[in-house]
């Protein structure tokens, strides 16, 4: 029986790992190298799109600055998005050239687009409306290229490979971007407005085109709810500071600068438990400390390391080698989990772990935390004797490490 279940599980894991399109061609090192290219093109104040302005509702035109190889001789190349934070109030696109920059040279198309942004009284309505503005302007250069692909053919874009990334808001717009993708995912406080903005693909451009990606570059993101994350949704690569006091890690309340929202995001930490949960690829880098977005903002060895980590990931993906972190992690046998199933209380073992107080959730299929619970040694007991029967992911962290698994509560 064990034979037969692990042929199957080598099945479903091929079909989760394995695009249904032809895998591009990495054996020179192009997307891992990041001086593949020495140099790069721009076209700066491409029109994309546009839509009700923040506050005074006049038109905004959507504009981006396209990266390109220069030389490139590709005929299709993968592409990714980014877009800047500013907490949906403030920013602009040239904050994420830099990035843009990295990402150019290792052979990807890279566009840095505007989204709208504008001062708000923050609340539970108006603070939705923010991300969805995000998201919908978004997807509105998402589907530019892939009418450019069907039409004119200016970018050589690929798109089958085109993966979305953000800082901070433009993370969350990067999510949701990913995630929220059925109109019965809008939460119901927004129905009455839905028909107005467009659902879930909005009004912002280019309509009768894809908006689909296939990948996620998550710096300092968080989701509105986990349950929009489905089985063969996007891989993702998130990076989180610890402590982060304005866009929380796991699950917390929301503010905008300061002011409460009334609303509960789930960050980056929560996220990764409910993509362990599904088997969808994803990778989780913590730092230590109450910064938002350090790792970008410090010295230059913190910037080379979070490019490196997040740039190992998609090139993983786009070469088509990325194995689900769950996968990963119980081949390095970092955690154990006893007995399993289990009728009630749960033993974690952590090996190789470098600190021994550790914070952690149980998470269930919805992606809803149901237990927390903290130790100082490298072994804690849990009590599930509460917790209906099913599957429940675990995720336990200190400042420098990241352990997860699953168990089966029957």
């Amino acid at each position: 029986m064990k034979k037969l279940y692990s042929f199957f599980a080598t099945l479903l894991l091929a079909s989760i790992i394995t695009p249904a399109f032809a895998q591009l061609d990495c054996s020179d090192g192009r997307y891992y190298n990041r001086s593949y290219f020495t140099d790069f093109d721009t076209t700066e104040n491409i029109l994309f799109g546009s839509g009700p302005a923040v506050g005074n509702g006049q038109t905004q035109e959507l504009r981006m600055c396209v990266f390109e190889p220069q030389g490139d001789q590709l005929a299709k190349r993968p592409l990714i998005v980014f877009t800047f934070g500013g907490s949906f109030v403030t920013g602009e696109r040239t904050q994420v050239y830099a990035m843009c920059e990295e990402f150019v040279k290792m052979g990807y198309v890279v566009a840095a687009t505007d989204y709208r942004v504008g001062f708000f009284f923050p609340n539970e309505v108006t603070t939705t409306q923010a991300v969805v503005r995000g998201m919908h302007d978004m997807k509105a250069a998402i589907r530019y290229f892939y009418k450019d692909a069907q039409t004119d053919n200016v970018f050589k874009i690929d798109t089958n490979y085109i993966i979305v990334g953000g800082v901070s808001a433009g993370a969350i717009s990067a999510i949701h971007t990913a995630y929220l993708s059925e109109n019965s995912e809008i939460p119901e406080y927004l129905y009455g407005d839905t028909a107005g903005m467009g659902g879930v693909e909005g009004h912002s451009g280019n309509p009768g085109y894809s908006s689909k990606v296939i990948g996620v570059i998550n710096f300092s993101g968080t989701i509105g709810d986990t349950a929009w994350i489905n089985a063969g949704d996007p891989a993702i690569v998130s990076l989180h500071d610890v402590g982060d006091q304005t866009v929380p890690i796991g699950t917390g309340p929301v503010a905008v600068g300061g002011f409460p929202t009334g609303l509960t995001a789930h960050g980056s930490n929560t996220i990764t438990a409910k993509t362990d949960m599904l088997n969808i690829p994803n990778a989780l880098k913590t730092y230590p400390g109450s910064g938002h977005v350090s790792y970008l903002q410090g010295t230059q060895q913190q910037w080379d390391e979070a490019v490196d980590y997040s740039k190992e990931f998609v090139a993983d993906l786009v070469c088509g080698s990325l194995t689900p972190a769950s996968v990963k992690e119980e081949e390095n046998n970092v955690i154990g989990i006893f007995p399993n199933p289990s009728e009630g209380v749960v033993t974690l073992t952590f090996n190789n772990a470098a600190k021994k107080y550790f914070t952690g959730t149980v998470t269930d299929v919805m992606g809803r935390t149901v237990k927390t619970f903290s130790t100082n040694s490298e072994k804690v007991n849990i009590d599930c004797t509460d917790l209906t029967t099913g599957i429940y992911a675990v995720a336990v962290s200190n400042a420098v490490q990241r352990f997860s698994g699953k168990v089966i509560i029957k």
